[in-house]
């Protein structure tokens, strides 16, 4: 696999709606480097996007994570709705092996990632490693273009969007992901805490 890697930035002090909630700002205007890389799908960020639930979820992301892209200035909470619905429908709905039967899957994986609004953009560059070896890295031009990417490499390697039996956060199962294809539960905790209910449902 390729490395993708971003090198981005997020808000040292988060970020806070504006204008009666219609827009989002960074706090102050001191920023973190961070950088982000996709090894494996053990916990993508794309993940952490399609579960937010509110306004407050999508704050807290943005907090963590960083804008989904480089606009100066204000960023709305209609733009945040808009890539969340993208990345969810792109990663829990296709499904590669049954596609509209006039469209070639491959023409049809192209098309989400290229028409359905990503705008994926990728600066590939050669780093040098440890043993004198270059390796090719590509590096996505935003966090909205990694998060897809992520999308675009679940769908490559056979990894499959469920929803948790208890939390009901999506999560994946597959290669790369470290869970079995049967998997009912995102984490330890949603397990437990399932077993747990379903004891005090018993009387236990």
């Amino acid at each position: 696999m390729i490395p993708i890697r971003l090198q981005w930035e997020r808000p040292a002090d988060g970020v806070e709606l504006a204008f009666d909630g219609d827009a989002i700002r960074a706090r102050t205007h001191r920023d973190i480097p961070v950088t982000y890389e996709v090894t494996n799908l053990e916990n993508p960020i794309v993940l952490h996007m399609i579960n937010c639930r509110s306004n407050e979820d999508r704050i807290a992301f943005l907090s963590r994570f960083g804008f989904l892209r480089r606009e100066a200035g204000w960023f709305g909470m209609a733009g945040v709705k808009v890539e969340q619905t993208r990345l969810e429908e792109s990663l829990t709905e296709p499904s590669f092996s049954f596609v509209p039967p006039q469209i070639h899957p491959t023409e049809y994986a192209n098309q989400l990632m290229n028409e359905g609004g990503f705008q994926v953009s990728l600066r590939p560059s050669f780093e040098e490693f440890g043993d004198e070896r270059l390796r090719l890295v590509l590096h996505p031009d935003s966090l909205a273009s990694f998060m897809a990417m992520e999308v675009a490499l679940a769908h490559e390697v056979g990894a499959v969007s469920t929803t948790c039996a208890h939390c009901r956060n999506y999560f994946l199962t597959g290669p790369l992901t470290g869970r079995r294809s049967h998997a009912k539960y995102c984490s330890d905790r949603c397990r437990v805490a399932a077993m747990r209910k379903r004891n005090a449902a018993n009387g236990e």
